[in-house]
């Protein structure tokens, strides 16, 4: 029933189940995702805001109850009215905000080329990160005591300006987030970092003139050396 839902929601939204892989050679592209602790930790957040949406809906019915039976029968009308639409709402909206943190979970997504690579979250607003090898400053990991609790870990990427993002306010970041194999992912990175500019994938070398650059060269020359002579013909008439 859920997955089923699911999927009505994504094709509803337009959202690709996963994400289109990033440039790069064929074969090259790994995945990698967000840590189980992470999705139990989101869970409890949410299991601890909707308690205290319930604490609160149950103190404010019990401080208006002897007050609602006190006055016209009208307001107690309202007020029961009022009451079974919340006892109706607040189900469905635990559901449905389960079912948010459940596709936040599964639809988040960190892809690896030998080129780049692509960060993608979101439901409703999809945040889509891309960085190329050749912008990448800094990788570094970071973790606050909850997460060294949990056994998680952020693999921050930061480029000079190279990440292209739609909907993110901080493009110049990738942050892989929540992940249980944080230093696998940093050292993974490295090494494709390190291959690419070893490649010189996208670089040129500008050390010596180019096949180009040497033929207009030697053109210039002959030109100007031609030049000189019909100078040197036409001083001598």
């Amino acid at each position: 029933m859920i997955r089923w839902l699911q999927k009505k929601i994504l094709h509803l939204m337009k959202v690709p189940a996963e994400p289109q892989p990033p440039d790069g050679s064929a074969g090259s592209a790994r995945v990698f995702r967000s840590g189980r602790n992470y999705y139990r930790w989101r869970l409890a957040l949410w299991f601890s805001a909707n308690l205290g949406v319930l604490i609160l809906l149950a103190a404010v019915s019990f401080a208006l109850a002897r007050p609602i039976k006190a006055g016209p029968p009208w307001s107690r009308y309202i007020a029961e009215a009022l009451m079974a639409s919340l006892a109706t709402a607040f189900p469905v909206s635990v559901f449905f905000t389960f079912l948010q943190q459940r596709m936040n979970y599964e639809l988040r997504w960190y892809v690896v080329t030998d080129r780049c690579l692509r960060v993608r979250s979101g439901i409703l607003n999809v945040h889509e990160i891309t960085t190329t090898f050749a912008n990448i400053q800094e990788v570094r990991l970071s973790a606050g005591p909850l997460q060294k609790l949990l056994g998680l870990a952020d693999v921050e990427v930061h480029s000079a300006g190279g990440g292209a993002g739609k909907g993110s306010s901080d493009s110049h970041a990738a942050r892989f987030e929540g992940v249980d194999n944080a230093p696998e992912i940093r050292d993974f990175i490295l090494v494709r970092l390190r291959q690419y500019r070893d490649s010189g994938l996208g670089e040129k070398d500008h050390s010596r003139p180019s096949a180009f650059s040497e033929g207009s060269l030697a053109a210039a020359q002959l030109v100007l050396t031609e030049a000189r002579t019909l100078r040197a013909a036409l001083a001598r008439r």
